[in-house]
């Protein structure tokens, strides 16, 4: 298994070079000697679009007292294994993470805030027509299995009428990079990933995204997305984990207000172009409430998807603890766990 780390107090290394991103409202740089001060928070996620808020989050924990590094993955699962072992203190989590854990008996996790919605869809080749729904019928769709992505298509596609074993499902992996060229040569009809692999495709001009089929748009199951996960020997020292929270919600709310320098920081750590990544942009919002009722819809699904063995929604709730985001943002815990329907 690949573990690629990176330290990012006040600056962001990647590919071999150091980047100064120390983005703070008033000045775009801070010293390079703050990387090596401050209590250590170590951090597992993707190199989504929508997980700005963490890697650029640097400059807004220095202000803390805390400095940040980064273990790059690609997996909810890999992600959930070095929260749960101690190798990080927090990570990255999908909807379905919490139905996992509790089958698991997993109990050195607690998720704790939200991070984005959106920002993993369906995507159609050119050429193909889908006018509805049932229109996948007879399609050949590919998805990497056991990813947040595949499950929520398939929910999605069953609140809307479909037929999934007239659906050919193709196992890829989570790259992009093969998938991409699949569906360019026609070798698929769609895929099922997330931004900005997806919205490359869309920006080269062989796909697009289907009016028709939004895979966030059910009303039970919503867009929720990822979520973020600690460890609970990290929330033990109540103090840091609050600090940590208020970075992570200033840094989320001043990529908000900054578009150009969100932008800017997403190309340096996912290597794709400004173009991909504005269009990506469309597609997700960041978010640092959950929605716990969400989590449970989707865990009753979980015998019938393959997820879990067991409707697990009854553990589910007891997986949130969001009293430290409270904490941190002043808001009660009751304005946190819901999107509201």
């Amino acid at each position: 298994m690949r573990m690629s780390r990176w330290v990012i107090p006040s600056v962001l290394a990647l590919g071999g070079v150091l980047t100064v991103i120390s983005l703070t409202p008033g000045e775009l740089f801070l010293p390079a000697g703050a990387a090596a001060e401050g209590k250590l928070v170590r951090i597992t996620v993707a190199r989504g679009v929508s997980h700005l808020a963490l890697w650029g989050i640097g400059p807004f924990a220095a202000k803390y007292g805390l400095r940040t590094e980064v273990i790059d993955t690609n997996t909810n699962a890999e992600m959930q294994r070095y929260i749960q072992a101690g190798q990080v203190e927090v990570g990255a989590l999908g909807y379905q993470s919490a139905a996992i854990m509790a089958e698991q008996n997993v109990g050195t996790i607690k998720v704790i805030a939200g991070i984005y919605n959106s920002g993993q869809n369906l995507i159609v080749r050119k050429g193909v027509e889908l006018k509805s729904w049932k229109d996948l019928e007879g399609k050949r769709v590919g998805r990497p299995p056991g990813t947040y992505v595949g499950i929520l298509f398939a929910l999605a596609a069953q609140t809307n009428g479909v037929d999934l074993a007239k659906v050919t499902l193709v196992n890829t992996t989570a790259v992009g990079t093969a998938e991409l060229q699949a569906l360019k040569n026609g070798d698929l009809d769609g895929l099922l990933l997330w931004s900005p692999v997806i919205d490359r495709a869309v920006v080269e001009g062989y796909a697009y995204y289907p009016p028709c089929c939004d895979i966030s748009s059910t009303r039970e199951y919503g867009g929720g997305n990822q979520v973020l996960g600690a460890n609970t020997d990290f929330l033990k020292d109540r103090q840091t984990v609050v600090n940590f929270l208020k970075a992570f919600v200033e840094a989320k709310e001043f990529y908000e207000k900054n578009r150009e320098k969100a932008i800017e920081v997403i190309t340096q750590y996912t290597g794709v172009g400004k173009d991909v990544v504005t269009e990506a942009l469309k597609h997700s919002t960041w978010e640092s409430r959950v929605d716990i009722q969400t989590a449970m819809n989707v865990a009753r699904q979980g015998p019938k998807f393959g997820f879990t063995k067991a409707d697990m929604s009854g553990k589910v709730a007891g997986y949130f603890d969001l009293s430290f985001l409270a904490q941190a943002t002043g808001k009660p815990v009751d304005q946190l766990t819901s999107f509201g329907r």
